[in-house]
């Protein structure tokens, strides 16, 4: 059968998503497990045959019909050295496996040159000028990720320690986030996750004009800033700024990089399957 199969992958720490098209026809999404190649990539292999299984069977395929696919997989930690060609060893139908950054700005920029800075739970910047991409950051909570909702949590947090070590004006914000983190933030940290930091930013969104809430709004536009600058963005060249932070904070740039903002075309997972679309 002459046949066509374009597959695209979105894979995070958050989960993956698979969108499958036959000749150019209707795409068929699926969704499954978390997806980083680098801290589980077991998990990352089982919850992707699962999600492309799911699409294949909506087709009336399954996996010996790949042999007539083109699959672009953008997974977390597929940045890191080696990373991205261990992993194909799992799944040698994947012969295509990216970091997600790079499916993120496929899709948001829809094959443009120009820059995109996420600010999500994690953060990273990136831009493609000539075809060359450049990357920063997205090197985790633990080092790095910096102007992420994570990385704004503890250090909402680690603020509020200094409010009760009477080192900083009281501030209603604090005594929420204490509350919060419960029987004690030093304690709470030890077992909570990025995802876990990242939700004390809803407590945040509540004491707007709190000294604690201007000094991390501050500090995360001040990384935003930093980063384009590092990034190399050319003035006049599209600019897409995405995530929860990003999206609030991006109309506060200077207004040399707000007048080339623009709405992010599509997704990750459009960026995968339209990278998979251009495989020979």
């Amino acid at each position: 059968m002459n046949r066509r199969i374009d597959i695209g992958i979105d894979g995070g720490g958050t989960g993956c998503r698979v969108a499958l098209s036959v000749n150019g026809g209707t795409v068929h999404e699926t969704t499954g497990g978390p997806a980083n190649i680098v801290t589980d990539p077991a998990g990352a292999e089982a919850a992707i045959r699962l999600a492309l299984g799911a699409a294949l069977a909506a087709e009336g395929l399954d996996l010996a019909d790949l042999q007539d696919a083109r699959i672009c997989a953008g997974l977390a930690g597929g940045r890191l050295a080696g990373a991205a060609d261990r992993f194909a060893t799992r799944l040698p139908y994947l012969a295509y496996v990216v970091d997600d950054s790079v499916t993120a700005f496929e899709g948001a920029l829809g094959g443009r040159d120009g820059s995109l800075a996420s600010l999500g739970t994690g953060s990273f910047f990136i831009a493609k000028q000539n075809g060359v991409i450049r990357h920063h950051g997205g090197w985790g909570f633990q080092l790095g990720d910096e102007g992420g909702a994570a990385w704004a949590g503890r250090l909402a947090l680690s603020l509020s320690l200094r409010v009760s070590d009477g080192r900083m004006p009281d501030d209603p914000l604090a005594h929420a986030l204490m509350q919060a983190c419960t029987p004690h933030p030093v304690l709470w940290a030890q077992t909570a996750k990025p995802g876990d930091f990242a939700d004390l930013m809803h407590i945040m969104g509540a004491y707007p004009e709190s000294p604690i809430a201007q000094k991390v709004q501050g500090a995360v536009l001040q990384v935003l800033v930093e980063g384009l600058r590092d990034l190399g963005h050319r003035p006049g060249q599209p600019l897409v700024v995405t995530g929860g932070l990003g999206a609030r904070l991006a109309p506060q740039l200077p207004a040399d990089l707000a007048k080339d903002l623009c709405l992010p075309q599509g997704r990750a997972l459009d960026g995968a399957l339209q990278l998979a679309r251009g495989l020979p």
